[in-house]
């Protein structure tokens, strides 16, 4: 049995009731000592004040068999419940004490209401399963989830997670079946596929997933990872495929012939010359053009034309490579991205050989991806290419991975504003950009929580860099739709007004300042109307409309000393005070003297101008 002296270091460790119920349930196995396990719940009973220590001594108390004390304590863990957490507890605690399949649902509900990020779901999910003794409860769990995710990453853990705590392979073939027809890039698609062939041991499923990552693959990167999936799948006719994307995709010398090779190797010869075309034509060295030269003797031995030509070009080259020769030695000491990024600009000026600049500038992406994606790394890259290459294809890849790896907005704006502005290729950069920035509006719309600076932000992207005051105004009205203080409003007119839609931005400072409900209110917003630039003349009809709006003698008091304070109109003030002036008496009174007299006192009593 058990003694309280051989658990007496485990007691010292203990600082909440949840750690004694812990203790007391360890009392309680095989070979039990109750007396031991009573002592220590009765020690915290008393004192606990959360939830999860109520809950836990509860379930102690159960096994104790005191029903009436642990539905007491299951009592006070419900009175003090706050949280989504403690929901949880809440919810074992009527399941252990109460068999209270219903309570223990409704305490649930309320966890999963506070609960919004992928992996607290899981988590929950993963509890109500083994809580309740069934998944019906934590597939809706699950189906919040699904709502909450737009990554293959996100949706392959979901559907692990159906499969592991919900054991329901059909949910997770649904899951994945819906990731399927919302993702487009390869790499999401090769990622759905793999979690399909492992978590649902369906290769036609996962076949068709790597068809449809074939299909959008749009650089030789994606290609690379599709031959490793063609393999394993071990199908001639998809293996060439592959391989024929690859060709439409590759810019390298070297990419070429190991296509070819390959290609040859399924048996088609046709297919595989027309690639050693591509390699030849994409010759930037005379080193590249000596392993064109090997590649025909060595696999298109049957090709006596191709082996005369190529010899020819290698000869003609050779002749011609002072430069190269040059700008090899350069290109083995460029160990940074800055020396390759100015290689290429000699390349360039001085061969314009944009296959050479294309081997360096690919030098410089494989440096970078070795490290943590940063934009501002990429976004040279992204432009030599542009500018040297000319190749769209690899410009707009590394365009859509900087977009989706850019979730804070800082460097979604950095994205975008490359894309609409710095680019020698206008139109791929125009159509990018507004791409870009209609995902992250969908995205913000299907947010139930996105606010009214989600949509300023973006409007106000829109206008300055997209150049759209039409699009800037329609998410400038969802934007006013949100807002619900002045501070909102302000900002809003304050992009209406840049936008050049005057008339809007003054309606809705008016609305805005309809919202203060107070002088200290009205001072603010006409601070923010000021400060924004807008004319004295909009800005003093702000803060008229605003002190229109107050009611106590004190705010009206207030809303008139703001005249001079934020305004430096005495003036106005002036006439402000006499307005007013009617509404004051006794002590009240005095202080408006008092007010007035310090900031008009000059106009209010004329003889302060004269003294000496």
């Amino acid at each position: 049995m058990a003694t309280r002296e051989t658990l007496s270091p485990k007691e010292s460790a203990c600082s909440s009731g949840a750690d004694y119920a812990a203790l007391a349930l360890e009392a309680l196995q095989e070979p039990a000592d109750a007396a031991y396990a009573k002592e220590l719940v009765d020690r915290v009973a008393d004192d606990c004040q959360f939830t999860k220590d109520l809950a836990a001594v509860a379930i102690v108390y159960k096994q104790l068999g005191d029903q009436a004390r642990a539905e007491e304590l299951l009592q006070t863990a419900e009175d003090y419940c706050m949280s989504g957490e403690e929901q949880v507890y809440l919810a074992e605690g009527k399941m252990k004490v109460l068999g209270d399949q219903a309570g223990a649902e409704a305490a649930l509900d309320q966890a999963l209401k506070e609960t919004n990020n992928l992996d607290p779901l899981i988590e929950l999910g993963r509890q109500a399963a083994s809580m309740l003794g069934n998944s019906a409860f934590a597939k809706k769990v699950y189906e919040k989830a699904e709502g909450k995710i737009a990554r293959a990453v996100e949706y392959a853990k979901l559907a692990a997670a159906a499969v592991e705590h919900l054991k329901d392979k059909d949910y997770a073939g649904a899951i994945l079946e819906k990731a399927a027809g919302k993702l487009t890039n390869v790499a999401d698609l090769l990622s759905l596929a793999g979690e399909t062939a492992k978590t649902l041991g369906d290769p036609a499923k996962a076949k068709t997933l790597y068809q449809r990552a074939l299909d959008g693959a749009a650089d030789f990167n994606a290609v690379k990872s599709l031959l490793d999936a063609a393999r394993a799948i071990g199908e001639t006719e998809f293996m060439q495929a592959v391989l024929k994307k690859g060709g439409e995709l590759a810019t390298a010398t070297e990419q070429f012939i190991d296509l070819a090779r390959g290609l040859k190797s399924t048996g088609d010869a046709a297919g595989a010359a027309s690639l050693m075309d591509q390699a030849e034509n994409a010759v930037a060295s005379l080193d590249e053009m000596s392993k064109v030269v090997e590649a025909a003797k060595t696999d298109f031995t049957d090709d006596a034309g191709r082996l005369a030509r190529v010899q020819a070009k290698y000869e003609k080259r050779a002749a011609n490579q002072a430069k190269y020769v040059e700008f090899g030695k350069q290109e083995d000491l460029a160990d940074t991205p800055k020396k390759l990024f100015t290689l290429a600009d000699q390349v360039m000026a001085e061969l314009e050989d944009p296959f050479y600049a294309a081997k360096l500038l690919g030098k410089v992406e494989a440096m970078l991806d070795e490290g943590d994606y940063q934009f501002l790394r990429y976004r040279p890259l992204i432009l030599a290419v542009d500018k040297h290459v000319s190749d769209a294809a690899w410009v707009a890849r590394m365009l859509d991975g900087a977009a989706a790896k850019s979730g804070d907005f800082v460097w979604f704006k950095e994205v975008v504003k490359t894309a609409a502005t710095a680019l020698k290729n206008k139109e791929l950069g125009r159509e990018k950009a507004r791409a870009y920035v209609q995902q992250r509006e969908a995205s913000i719309k299907s947010d139930p929580d996105a606010g009214v600076y989600d949509y300023t932000k973006l409007a106000e992207l829109v206008i300055a860099d997209i150049g759209d005051t039409a699009w800037g105004a329609q998410l400038l009205g969802e934007a006013k739709a949100r807002a619900k203080d002045h501070y909102a409003l302000a900002h809003v007119a304050s992009l209406m007004a840049k936008g050049g839609d005057a008339a809007g931005a003054e309606a809705t400072l008016m609305q805005a300042a309809q919202s203060c409900g107070s002088a200290d209110g009205c001072i603010q917003l006409v601070t923010r109307v000021k400060n924004a630039g807008f004319d004295a003349v909009l800005v003093r009809k702000v803060y008229e409309a605003c002190g229109a709006t107050l009611a106590s003698p004190a705010d009206k008091l207030r809303w008139a000393e703001g005249i001079v304070d934020e305004l430096k109109d005495k003036a106005w003030a002036s006439e402000a005070y006499a307005a007013i002036e009617g509404l004051f008496s006794g002590e009240a009174r005095a202080r408006f003297d008092i007010s007035r007299m310090n900031r008009v006192g000059d106009e209010f009593y004329p003889y302060r101008k004269h003294a000496a």
